[in-house]
């Protein structure tokens, strides 16, 4: 009898640990596993995409992930990657947010809107005095109780008020995600602000109680922002090639160019099959343009909530109605190489963001050669600039000469830098970024009950539990372990 057969739909990060995950843990079982990985497009890693060219490393996509969650740098580490890791360069380690035309840094102590030492915070002028003495009474404001969802914008407000919404949540939290603060669920996107509430009765308590906890852990540490980010010396692409590798040499098969247009069901038998006949699969995966229907055991969906939806329309129409509805943003980001004398600006940060009120084309803007070692030259300066999302998406649809031309035209305005670039590239990144708005996390789990009809047929990834690289790590990761503790089909 045949090992488990898996197919698994996305060569983005998910689907690559899922893959990496099983070939890893089935060696030398018994029963071996048989995966492979489709993806429709020439290229793995999904929004991971870094180039290298005269010197520059070039992510186009997530350049880093978060420390607080460990599960990709663990990988990482598993996979060899530990001396590749980099955090953020020590003394950049500072945001720039503008207010009225000016760059001023963000307070010291202040964690995703939430401020956490007094002097920095009463300093800086990047909120009136009303808007900070609004921001305090979060520390005397009832907690709310109930577990009903509500949106960024709705608990920042209530929270911490309209000042600190407006200058600091909106182009932080809502930029992370490159959408609408007032759809965005607080639940889905950051639940550790939710729990500082319910916990502490307070963000301020909450954030305060896990300094003096990171302290005491670590007594002994110097002071100073610690980084909150993890990269890889050759860019995140890194994760992406090495993982390919480790499944391929594993046994694995990757098929590029393989968009997958229905998955059906299986042959039914009406008698039981003979220990020597080829077991039946759950199900069969069929390649846009080709004859051949993959066999298979377990199907993992890792793919964007609308493609997913396109290839389970044959299988399940109430499933892809339901993922149809996770909304999508598009992003575009340029990228400019210049030489560093050239740049005017000390580039002494990690890079800067602008609230809506400030009317930049530009959603954000990164000194990538500031905030990691060896993305470019000695001599010369790395810029990422972020457009579109939901508060501009009508400026994507200028071609791409036009979008460099208006990412040098915000680095004049922003930097002062009026040379021309040694290089420039740009990425775009259609119906990519997923948006969990109010009341995903409920969906979700309608999904997942809906799904229970089909044994066999898993979710993961940026559309369902988490958009960051360490979240679709861990999804990948839960989704082999079910895999692999599931008893096989008759």
């Amino acid at each position: 009898m045949s090992g488990r057969r898996v197919v698994i739909l996305g060569g983005g990060i998910t689907g690559l640990t899922v893959a990496h995950r099983l070939l890893a843990s089935a060696r030398g079982n018994a029963s071996p596993v048989e995966v492979t990985l489709l993806e429709a497009r020439s290229t793995l890693g999904g929004n991971i995409r870094t180039e290298r060219a005269g010197g520059f490393v070039l992510d186009g996509g997530p350049d880093a992930w978060v420390l607080t969650k460990p599960h990709a740098s663990e990988l990482c580490r598993e996979l060899g990657l530990g001396d590749r890791l980099v955090e953020t360069v020590v003394r950049n380690r500072r945001v720039y947010i503008q207010r009225q035309g000016k760059l001023f840094v963000m307070p010291e102590g202040l964690v995703l809107t939430v401020p956490t030492q007094v002097l920095p915070f009463a300093r800086t002028p990047l909120l009136s005095w009303s808007a900070k003495a609004r921001m305090g009474l979060d520390l005397v404001l009832p907690r709310r109780d109930d577990e009903e969802d509500e949106s960024i914008a709705g608990f920042i407000r209530r929270r911490l008020g309209r000042g600190a919404l407006e200058q600091l949540a909106e182009p932080l939290l809502g930029g992370i995600y490159a959408g609408d603060v007032e759809s965005l669920s607080i639940r889905s996107t950051f639940p550790q602000l939710v729990e500082m509430e319910r916990k502490h009765g307070s963000m301020i308590r909450g954030a305060l109680a896990q300094r003096r906890a990171r302290k005491a852990s670590a007594p002994g540490q110097k002071q100073g922002p610690p980084s909150a980010f993890h990269s890889l010396l050759g860019g995140v692409g890194e994760l992406v090639d090495t993982l390919a590798r480790k499944v391929e040499r594993a046994g694995g098969q990757i098929r590029h160019g393989a968009r997958v247009d229905a998955i059906l069901p299986g042959p039914e038998r009406s008698v039981p099959a003979s220990s020597d006949e080829p077991r039946a699969p759950r199900y069969l995966v069929r390649i846009a343009g080709q004859a051949e229907l993959l066999p298979a055991d377990e199907v993992v969906i890792a793919l964007p909530a609308h493609a997913a939806a396109d290839a389970l329309s044959s299988l399940d129409l109430d499933i892809a109605a339901a993922l149809r509805l996770v909304p999508y943003e598009s992003t575009a980001t340029v990228l400019l190489g210049y030489r560093r004398v050239d740049v005017p600006h000390p580039l002494d940060a990690v890079g800067a963001i602008f609230p809506r009120p400030e009317g930049r084309r530009a959603l954000a803007l990164t000194f990538a050669s500031s905030k990691w070692p060896g993305r470019a030259p000695a001599d010369a300066a790395l810029l990422r600039v972020f457009f579109g999302g939901h508060r501009d998406p009508r400026i994507l649809a200028q071609p791409d000469e036009a979008l460099i031309a208006l990412a040098c035209e915000e680095l004049r305005a922003l930097v002062g830098v009026t040379a021309r670039p040694l290089l420039s590239r740009l990425f775009r990144f259609d119906r990519a970024s997923a948006q969990p708005v109010v009341g995903h996390a409920a969906r979700l789990a309608a999904l997942r009950h809906q799904a229970e009809r089909h044994p066999g047929l898993h979710f993961a990834g940026a559309a369902f539990d988490g958009i960051g690289i360490p979240d679709c790590v861990r999804q990948g990761t839960e989704v082999a372990r079910a895999i692999l503790s599931a008893r096989l089909p008759r």
